[in-house]
């Protein structure tokens, strides 16, 4: 899915399909892996044959690096691809409690608000941890 000659790394950006939130066609996606698109590799994405391209998010008010579909050139919303992001390639934390790395997952009602997940910790179960992605 990525073009030959990307000077990005390609180990540090995940690809996959979803289905465009518009016209229902499946479409594809690029992400920095650890990152967020709208950053300089947005801009680096978007000079290559990449669904990246410079588009207006009505949330942020401003423009912004984002996916767009293949088919309606609809802007797939970076919130919505940076959450499909984690469930794809979730990252490891350390767990507080017994010091041992577990697979993260954003918390999925306010909490996520306050960059806040989980890790299911075999010995002390469900427990809250700050977003690693936000440094």
């Amino acid at each position: 899915m990525l073009p030959d000659g990307l000077s990005v790394d390609q180990d540090k950006l995940l690809t996959w399909q979803t289905e465009c939130w518009q016209c229902g066609e499946e479409t594809p996606i690029v992400w920095p892996r650890d990152d967020h698109l709208n950053t300089p590799i947005g801009g680096v994405l978007a000079k290559y044959d990449t669904p990246v391209k410079r588009v207006y998010s009505n949330t942020l008010e401003k423009e912004v690096w984002g996916n767009v579909c293949q088919h309606c050139e609809a802007y797939q919303g970076n919130h919505y691809m940076e959450q499909e992001a984690v469930e794809i390639d979730p990252p490891y934390v350390e767990c507080p409690n017994c010091g041992e790395e577990h697979k993260w997952r954003p918390d999925e009602g306010l909490g996520a608000a306050f960059s806040q997940g989980w890790v299911s910790c075999p010995e002390y179960g469900e427990v809250p941890v700050g977003d690693p992605r936000k440094k």
